[in-house]
This record gives structure tokens, C-alpha cells and sequence, in this order.
């Protein structure tokens, strides 16, 4: 096999993500690996001019890596917390609740951890 004929069948080829499971509030969340288009557009999303916002960083990969398990996009959801986008949504969401926000982050961070740019394109390379 060809790689141009490697990389056209990969085109269509749904590759299954790391995915875990964790309790925050009661509630189940599933968080799920990022995949590379996901990383690079949480951290397009937190550039502000020259300086990296980190917060806006950490709100991005919570929504990215949940937001097949949760409806952050919903419209009643957003007027409800007066935000505009979901990205503004989770620091509002646990306002209240640091600990269940530092849960999930945390999460975020164990399900990606070992998945670097780098480390993909070397994996794509072979």
C-alpha cells in the first residue's frame, strides 16, 4: 500500500478516542481525548494579541474534550448564564463549584496527557 493510498483510506476511517468517565457533583462526565484539529483550535481561542490567555485555554479543552456528552452550544443554556458562546460557559457553569471545574479539568489533562503535536506526527509517520 501506497502512502497516498494509506492516507486515503485513514480520510474516512473513524479512529477511536481515549474516553474516561468521571463523577463530578453527582453527575457522569464523559471527557474524551482531543484530537489535533481540537488542540490547535483551544489554542487558537486563547491567543489574545501576543499572550497566551490560560484560563480561556483550560474553559476550551473542557468544552472540546465534553461537549459530546454535553450540550454547552444550547441556546437556553447560554441566556441562562448571560454568555455569548460556549467557551465562556464553563467558568460560569461552576462558579459555585470550583471543585467540580478542577475535577473535569483535571480529567481533561489525564486523557491527553502523553499527546503532544509531536508525538502525532511521528505516529502519523508510521
Amino acid at each position: 500500500m501506497s502512502k497516498l493510498e494509506k492516507y486515503l483510506a485513514k480520510a474516512t476511517e473513524q479512529t477511536p478516542r481515549k474516553e474516561i468517565t468521571v463523577t463530578v457533583a453527582g453527575d457522569e462526565w464523559k471527557v474524551r481525548q482531543l484530537t489535533l484539529q481540537e488542540s490547535r483550535s483551544c489554542e487558537r481561542l486563547a491567543e489574545v494579541g501576543e499572550t497566551m490567555d490560560w484560563y480561556r485555554y483550560n474553559d476550551a479543552r473542557l468544552v472540546k474534550a465534553t461537549e459530546h456528552d454535553f450540550p454547552w452550544n444550547d441556546p437556553a443554556l447560554l441566556a441562562a448564564y448571560g454568555v455569548g458562546t460556549k467557551f465562556e460557559l464553563p467558568a460560569k457553569l461552576f462558579d459555585a463549584e470550583p471543585e467540580s471545574y478542577a475535577k473535569l479539568l483535571d480529567a481533561v489533562r489525564r486523557v491527553n496527557s502523553g499527546v503532544s503535536e509531536a508525538e502525532v506526527v511521528d505516529e502519523l509517520k508510521n
